[in-house]
């Protein structure tokens, strides 16, 4: 389980921002969080990670407590048992693959855990490279398995596949699932694309003004009954009796049953 409720004021493209989230996730689930810019997405997973100090309040992995202001308790970053991928992979560039995948994991190395996700994320011909000559994809890759290695008990990704292309995008959204089906970590992901957190996510946190405002299924928060304007089919499933589409739709998903 993990449990937070935090508050924090910042200052955000000349505006200021008050943050006060609080959530209870079950551990294993894969979480969306969904917002306008600058209303405290990555503020939030900073947060968690140890990175940005909250001004108050509390976080709680399982059994441990990472941060409570009223104790004057704080865990450092690296005794945080986490994994987080950032926008920019953040690589060793003086390490090879392999380096970069094994760093920070303390103790015996999993090797069984290794090996699948090296064959998952199709790494095992780049082992021995360095980061500069690798595509983004490829380095994109490696961070993600460097941060599964450690087995982390939360898993944060902020924005991790916006640079790459639709097709490195899938793919990666694929990597990411297979590999959460081994470790069956929790997952909190900041995500501006609706087909991604609809792949991805048992549950999308939606931030507005520092709060959260709505919590659901995707299907709970973005679907609309609204079908008098254009769309983009997302996914598609087939019976005998009718299709049933899903559609974005002016940024909101809507499903769609056709009868044959």
């Amino acid at each position: 389980m993990i449990k937070f409720d935090i508050h924090k004021q910042f200052t955000s493209h000349g505006k200021t921002v008050d943050i006060k989230l609080n959530a209870t996730c079950d551990e294993g689930k894969i979480i969306a969080v969904y917002g306008k810019s600058g209303v405290g997405k990555s503020s939030l997973l900073r947060m968690l990670s140890g990175l940005t100090t909250p001004d108050r309040g509390v976080i709680a992995v399982g059994e441990e407590v990472w941060y409570n202001s009223s104790a004057k308790k704080n865990i450092k970053t690296n005794k945080r048992n986490i994994g987080f991928l950032f926008q920019d992979y953040s690589l060793f560039p003086n390490m090879s693959v392999m380096k970069n995948i094994l760093y920070g994991v303390d103790g015996e190395p999993d090797q069984v855990l290794i090996d699948r996700i090296i064959a998952i994320g199709d790494l095992k011909e780049l082992l021995y490279r360095k980061p500069e000559s690798l595509s983004g994809g490829q380095q994109q890759r490696v961070a993600l398995a460097r941060a599964i290695v450690r087995k982390p008990k939360l898993l944060l990704l902020d924005e991790p596949l916006s640079a790459l292309d639709a097709e490195m995008r899938i793919k990666l959204q694929k990597e990411i699932l297979a590999i959460n089906s081994i470790i069956k970590t929790t997952i909190l992901f900041v995500s501006h694309d609706l087909p991604e957190v609809f792949k991805l996510a048992d549950e999308v946190l939606v931030i507005e003004d520092g709060v959260f405002t709505k919590r659901g299924t995707p299907s709970e928060i973005f679907s609309t009954d609204k079908v008098d304007v254009m769309g983009e089919v997302i996914s598609m499933d087939e019976n005998e009796q009718s299709k049933s589409l899903r559609i974005l739709v002016d940024g909101k998903i809507i499903g769609v049953n056709i009868p044959k």
